[in-house]
């Protein structure tokens, strides 16, 4: 039972989900089954363990139906019953959450032909979206269900005049399809650039086109997924790049958080591609740098209120390659406490220790990664690599190849690392063995072994250490 689906989709509860979800089973509306009831509140008695041994179908059978032989197709209904009912409380807590919510009701009242009930509640909602500050994406889509009721409103009047409201239905739905268009093409491209696919996107092309030659000033989030598309397919786009961060700096105070993540990591992926092609890549570094500072500082970078280690890391190492050393320990003992509880440890010593290595302090880094416990794989693939480099620089070639041997031998065993990994860090440990092995007269073809070799880890320090010995 431990590893049934409704397990699984308990153990995602949050705290204040269990309590709702037990006054939920007990509205007779929801559930008329009392046995649910019994059967969730044995369950919350074993969270947030879940012991195996507690949760034996026969076990909580017994303790269900204590006078009953245990009976295998009872105990199903139970668990699959119990189960729809926690994916219905999902969905009705959805729906609560929901602006819409307010929309689906005076829909109801307009229906009815409840005029004074419909006026009052069409005020209330009207002024709640005068007062919305962000504009999410829903905003407009809300705007135009609301236009659009108001329209169904107008001919129950049966009167003959101008309204507004069919326009205004109209022009809230075409900016909620403009915008998801224009951000779900910005994604196809984005996809495009990391896996072998591709979307035909001849449609969104023209929808920029005509976009990009309207006069008149557009909604931010049009402007803004339009110089993001920019990026995306225009061959230069810099004046893109600088018109993008004026329009966010411009209309940061109604950019809901969850646009602003997408929108600032488009803007550090075109950065990112120009730090590899760009003549001016310390500019663009820099420039991402400063992009998710201000995420991790506004924390709208965060997921479920923590800083994500991969966003961490990657900021770590840009101000490594700027060899920004000291701002870069500063940040690492600032922010690694942002990280999830299960994450900090790792996190600290890991890049303590690859900023050691880069101080040429290899006993300090050596010390760090003793205290790195590999809670993520692809620490402890990084903490072999640091070593690798430790060895190779203090002459330590016993070690060196011993590390090599056993490198290799994990990485073809262990499951959990992708095969484009794993092949990444066979070719730099076979590469390595190489330079280690080769005399000055061999040196050069291992360079042009190190330059066709498609995946490899630390192109540029292998191609270095090569140089150093010409």
């Amino acid at each position: 039972m431990i590893e049934s689906k409704l397990i699984l989709l308990l153990k995602t509860f949050k705290k204040v989900e269990w309590r709702r979800f037990k006054e939920f089973l007990a509205s007779p509306y929801f559930n008329k089954r009392t046995d649910l009831i019994a059967f969730f509140d044995y369950i919350a008695t074993t969270a947030p363990d879940f012991s195996e041994k507690k949760l034996s179908k026969a076990v909580v059978f017994k303790k269900l139906y204590p006078h009953q032989a245990y009976n295998d197709k009872q105990m199903r209904y139970l668990m699959n019953y119990t189960l729809k009912a926690a994916e219905e409380f999902l969905g009705q807590q959805k729906v609560e959450s929901l602006a819409l919510k307010d929309n689906y009701i005076l829909e109801e009242l307009v229906d009815r032909k409840l005029e004074k009930h419909s006026k009052r509640y069409f005020d209330k909602i009207t002024n709640n979206q005068t007062n919305t500050k962000e504009k999410t994406i829903n905003y407009y889509y809300s705007n135009y269900q609301l236009a659009d009721i108001a329209n169904k409103h107008f001919l129950n009047q049966e009167t003959r005049r101008h309204d507004d409201n069919l326009k205004m239905a109209s022009d809230n739905l075409d900016l909620f399809y403009l915008i998801n268009k224009l951000k779900y093409s910005c994604e196809m491209l984005n996809r495009q650039q990391v896996f072998s696919t591709n979307y035909d996107l001849s449609f969104t092309n023209q929808i920029y086109t005509y976009l990009i030659n309207l006069k008149e000033e557009k909604e931010p989030l049009i402007d803004i997924y339009c110089q993001i598309y920019a990026t995306l397919t225009l061959e230069n786009a810099s004046t893109n790049f600088e018109t993008l961060k004026q329009l966010v700096a411009n209309h940061d105070a109604v950019i809901p958080s969850i646009e602003k993540q997408h929108i600032y990591l488009y803007a550090i992926n075109y950065c990112m591609r120009q730090v590899k092609y760009n003549v001016n890549r310390n500019y663009y570094a820099n420039q991402s740098l400063e992009l998710y500072l201000e995420g991790i500082q506004q924390e709208f970078l965060f997921v479920n209120g923590y800083l994500s280690p991969w966003i961490f890391k990657n900021v770590v190492r840009m101000g490594f390659n700027l060899k920004k050393y000291d701002w870069t320990e500063n940040f690492i003992n600032e922010f690694y406490k942002k990280l999830a509880i299960e994450f900090q440890e790792d996190a600290l010593h890991y890049n303590l220790a690859d900023l050691a290595y880069r101080r040429k302090n290899y006993k300090e880094a050596q010390y760090h990664l003793l205290l790195v416990e590999y809670s993520d794989v692809f620490y402890s693939l990084g903490s072999k690599e640091i070593l690798l480099k430790i060895y190779y620089e203090n002459k330590e070639v016993e070690s060196l190849f011993s590390l090599i041997a056993s490198f290799s031998i994990y990485l073809r065993r262990n499951k959990k690392i992708s095969n484009n990994i794993r092949e990444t860090y066979l070719n730099f440990t076979m590469l390595l063995a190489q330079i280690v092995r080769a005399t000055k007269d061999k040196i050069p073809k291992v360079i042009n072994n190190i330059n066709k070799t498609e995946l490899v880890t630390n192109r540029s320090w292998l191609l270095q250490i090569c140089e150093e010995l010409k």
